[in-house]
């Protein structure tokens, strides 16, 4: 089935409010100099320092502007509209309105490579997923760099977001209440996306001055947990993606965008973390790909809700093991019922949900073909870049795409659900871990394979194989991790 969409359709039925006339503040740019240098105290400035004015303004917030429940605060402004002023509101709107329109204000200055023309269709199967079809980024988007650790040292000499134009920067991020850095220097940036996806599509770039390597920060936690509290739409998500994993740039930043089709992902059942409390793991049949899974619940749990995130990501990368992020508004975790569950009716809570999807790495650059398989693509939002495989991709294909280049098998994910449980309740790593895991780590690959077919337990990684096995229970598919 085709689904074609138009830009004026697309937006039709959520089209942003629009953005508050009042003119914007002339901002001055702390180290907008790219020679500028940091003075070895963060709070002396540097002796040849020289402000030089940014068109870009702050968007300024506190942490009374969290939306906890998405569902709850839209259900409380439709009966505002409905008798009473929107006073109390404008404030928690204002994010999404000022990212809309100063990204439609950048495409006067030709910010962008080209300017958006996408198709989309709904494959039939069991993971509902979406394609878009978009030629152009596959041809003009910058070419992705060539990266072997995940944890590669920043180069100066290589692209960066220190080289944006000044009509590329949207806007600047600070916390009234709670600063988000000590340092009076670090400006956290919201950039457009030069080879966008969807509308709005934009980078968010962490202290874009400490030059930071494409490794997720405490600091990057907070800002990404944040923006997805502050906009109140169910179709806004964040994502990050390591290097070995479709990460294109060694400077730390996420992407904020817009996708029309709700994840699948998010209607999905999931299975306790080993003994850790509100840590989740999602994993196939369930799911296309293994993700571990956490939820903000209540607005108590906010700082182990991004700790936890942290903590996970931080083990990772310290095993240099790649790794996507997928943060998307959810209904509540179920650990029972039905494989999938949707809220047709819009009654349960829209939480801010943070999927983690441990990979395969991905070693050197790899040219777009028909999809390269990234944050968005395990969520189930895939981009291709050929109309052929838009045409004549079907579920089947896509996730035998996903098996062969990013999805860990069962023994890898297993495993690293038992260190992250340790990780996670601070634990010694291997804690948890049953002593016949053990037995396998000093064997190759070669005789764990002959093992495995000395006990008849070895499957082929087929879509075809796996979903036959899907009505397996989980007595049969042997203990929840």
């Amino acid at each position: 089935m085709f689904v074609f969409f138009s830009k004026s359709l697309l937006s039709s039925s959520r089209r942003p409010r629009p953005v508050d006339k009042m003119p914007m503040r002339k901002i001055v740019m702390l180290g907008a100099n790219a020679r500028t240098q940091r003075s070895v105290s963060s709070i002396q400035l540097p002796a040849e320092y020289s402000p030089s004015a940014s068109n870009a303004p702050y968007f300024n917030y506190s942490p009374s502007d969290f939306i906890l429940d998405l569902r709850t605060h839209q259900k409380s402004e439709e009966a505002l509209q409905n008798g009473h002023s929107l006073e109390d509101t404008e404030e928690k709107r204002k994010l999404k309105e000022l990212l809309h329109d100063r990204w439609e204000n950048a495409k006067q200055y030709n910010a962008f490579n080209y300017s958006l023309n996408c198709m989309y269709r709904c494959l039939d199967g069991k993971y509902d997923l979406s394609m878009q079809l978009n030629i152009e980024r596959g041809e003009l988007r910058r070419k992705p760099m060539h990266f072997k650790n995940i944890k590669e040292p920043f180069n100066h000499l290589r692209f960066n977001f220190t080289k944006l134009h000044d009509n590329e920067i949207l806007f600047y991020l600070k916390c009234d209440s709670d600063p988000i850095s000590n340092d009076p220097l670090d400006r956290h940036l919201i950039a457009v996306n030069a080879s966008p996806l969807e509308r709005d599509h934009s980078l968010i770039v962490p202290s874009v001055n400490k030059c930071n390597p494409q490794v997720l920060t405490l600091q990057a936690v907070r800002i990404a947990v944040d923006l997805m509290l502050l906009v109140d739409d169910d179709m806004f998500h964040i994502l990050f993606n390591s290097l070995l994993g479709q990460a294109s740039v060694n400077h730390l930043h996420l992407h904020a965008m817009y996708w029309p089709y709700d994840s699948d992902l998010i209607n999905r059942k999931c299975e306790p973390l080993h003994d850790v409390p509100d840590v989740f793991v999602i994993r196939p049949p369930t799911w296309i790909c293994p993700a571990i899974v956490f939820q903000l619940n209540c607005m108590e749990n906010y700082e182990q809700f991004k700790m936890n995130i942290y903590k996970c990501v931080e083990h990772l990368t310290e095993t240099n093991q790649a790794h996507n992020l997928f943060l998307a508004r959810a209904q509540p975790i179920r650990i029972s019922g039905a494989e999938k569950e949707e809220d047709r009716r819009e009654e349960r809570a829209q939480l801010v949900t943070c999927y983690v999807f441990p990979r395969m790495n991905m070693i050197g650059a790899k040219p777009p073909s028909n999809f390269n398989p990234a944050a968005n693509e395990l969520a189930g939002n895939l981009t291709s870049y050929t109309f052929r495989f838009f045409e004549s991709a079907n579920e089947q294909a896509v996730i035998r795409i996903i098996e062969e280049e990013a999805s860990l098998d069962d023994d890898s994910f297993q495993s690293l659900c038992f260190d992250l449980a340790d990780v996670l309740l601070e634990r010694s790593v291997g804690t948890s871990r049953p002593h016949d895991l053990d037995v396998l780590e000093g064997l190759t690959s070669p005789e764990i394979d002959e093992l495995r077919d000395s006990f008849q337990s070895f499957m082929p990684r087929s879509p075809s194989i796996r979903h036959r096995s899907s009505t397996r229970t989980h007595s049969d598919e042997g203990p929840v991790v």
